[in-house]
């Protein structure tokens, strides 16, 4: 049986004069060919002359995490809280940086919920001290990861509300780093962390990127390579820090206005979980001088957060 003779063969024949097979291939490539040009429309990078709600109109908002017991918000208690973040991210309990507090599980002295917010309280432990493992404090790791282009989107932007400490030693943050023990490899995207210490203090914004995919900077109003200086307390009120992180670079928010911008990809292994921790003090009295509260006084000690809302695209 000759089951593409001649007369078979010509029933795979468009009228284009290919075989089917090569018809059918070329209808893939155009397919893939617009599916391409599709994708390269979805997002564009912002310009930097825009606002952060203006970079992100095209977007579409995944979570919106409202702390608080008051109607209307959606996370105002620990079984809440549970649901969405854990208490600790990659090391665990582990101590890092030499640091002085001790992050707590997820309980009612730590973990202050009032009508409108979350209150992460940094608190002098049972025979504790001014020294470190002195202090117990609280801190939130998204159970959600995020990646662009690898966790179902092709951008991210973020948005943390909230009030950061005042004090010798407080060491704010809000973070996006690895979530999976061995898939780190240093990627890291801060926005904002403050250091109350020896060269800066809560006037002072730092948000940094770190890590191997690290590049050229496309913008920046920072005051000098390492602090963006407003003459604003920031621990006065509640400010917006908003990151808006594409496939090849991050662009840092506060309030609204584009502070820093640079070219950067996430090399890790793994996608990154979205922290907010409430450090306190630390022994790394050379890279990080005076970053250690002097006085019982400072506490409890609260970084105050309102929401964090996540869009995509």
């Amino acid at each position: 049986m000759m089951l593409f003779g001649s007369h078979s063969k010509s029933r795979f024949t468009d009228r284009f004069g290919c075989s089917g097979l090569r018809a059918f291939a070329i209808g893939v490539a155009v397919i893939q060919m617009i599916s391409t040009a599709a994708q390269a429309q979805i997002f564009t990078d912002p310009s930097t002359t825009e606002t952060f709600p203006e970079a992100i109109q095209k977007m579409t908002v995944v979570k919106n995490y409202q702390f608080g017991t008051a109607t209307g918000r959606t996370i105002g208690n620990l079984s809440q809280l549970a649901t969405a973040f854990s208490a600790y991210g990659i090391s665990g309990q582990t101590v890092i940086n030499q640091e002085w507090e001790r992050y707590q599980t997820f309980n009612s002295t730590n973990f202050v919920f009032t009508g409108t917010s979350l209150d992460l309280t940094a608190t002098i432990a049972s025979h504790g001290g001014l020294f470190a493992g002195g202090i117990n404090s609280g801190q939130i790791w998204s159970n959600q990861t995020f990646q662009p282009e690898v966790t179902g989107y092709t951008v991210y932007a973020f948005e943390v509300r909230m009030r950061v400490p005042s004090g010798a030693g407080m060491w704010p943050a809000a973070w996006l780093f690895t979530k999976q023990p061995g898939e780190a490899d240093g990627s890291e995207i801060d926005n904002p962390e403050f250091f109350v210490m020896e060269w800066q203090n809560e006037f002072d914004w730092t948000g940094d990127q770190h890590g191997p995919g690290q590049g050229p900077q496309i913008y920046s109003i920072k005051t000098n390579p390492w602090v963006w200086h407003p003459g604003l307390n920031f621990s006065a009120d509640y400010h917006d820090y908003q990151t808006l992180w594409t496939p090849d670079a991050v662009y840092k928010y506060v309030d609204g206005t584009l502070v820093y911008a640079e070219s950067f990809r996430w090399t890790a292994k793994g996608a990154a979980q979205l922290g907010v921790n409430l450090a306190v003090g630390t022994n790394a009295s050379v890279s990080m001088p005076g970053l250690k509260p002097t006085s019982l006084t400072e506490f409890p000690a609260v970084l105050s957060v309102d929401h964090i809302t996540v869009w995509a695209k």
